[in-house]
């Protein structure tokens, strides 16, 4: 008998005894890796104690950038002051209750919403021509910012500096917040967000 069989091969070919054609292998193959892929996802959504720092337009508003951080973590926001055009940073750290805390300061001159003097328990340094406030632990929460129209306004995570003018127009309202995140976020993190091209 020449013809095919349900499993796929010829009665009359010992030789494929038990081999499905090319077209229903390969098809096999990507139920196989989707399967897989699936059951990846749904055992890495169960890893607890994963948190991100993800930036969203103001406050609801899409997801332009995620990254995965620790409690204790470090991140920082560097801009230009619009007022006095010298450079300041921003040091914030994730808090155990994954409110963003602000814990240091550095700029270069006193003007408009900069410090003048450091908070109780913190320290003002003056190190190089630079004012530096150290020892802070001032609880933010979720971190309100607009994206500044004068260059050199980022975010920088360990790994990684993101421009923020990269990822929204100058003079939106982002939000900076810290949350907990499946591990299956992790996995196919780079597949999907949007970012200004």
């Amino acid at each position: 008998m020449a013809s095919g069989s349900p499993m796929g091969r010829r009665d009359d070919d010992p030789g494929c005894i038990g081999r499905l054609p090319q077209r229903e292998g390969r098809k096999g193959r990507a139920m196989a890796a989707l399967a897989l892929a699936v059951l990846a996802a749904g055992v890495a959504s169960l890893v607890p104690g994963l948190v991100a720092l993800e930036v969203r337009e103001s406050p609801l508003g899409p997801l332009l950038h995620f990254a995965p951080v620790s409690v204790g973590a470090r991140f920082e926001v560097r801009f230009v002051h619009s007022v006095e055009r010298t450079p300041v940073r921003e040091v914030f750290a994730v808090g155990p209750d994954l409110a963003i805390y602000l814990v240091e300061t550095v700029y270069e001159s006193f003007g408009a919403g900069l410090p003048t003097t450091a908070d109780k328990g913190a320290r003002f340094i003056l190190d190089g021509g630079r004012m530096r406030i150290t020892g802070l632990r001032r609880r933010i929460g979720e971190l309100r910012l607009a994206v500044s129209s004068v260059p050199g306004h980022a975010l920088t995570i360990p790994g990684e500096t993101v421009v923020l003018a990269n990822l929204a127009e100058p003079g939106t309202a982002l939000t900076l917040r810290v949350v907990h995140a499946p591990a299956a976020a992790f996995l196919f993190r780079g597949r999907f967000w949007w970012k200004r091209g």
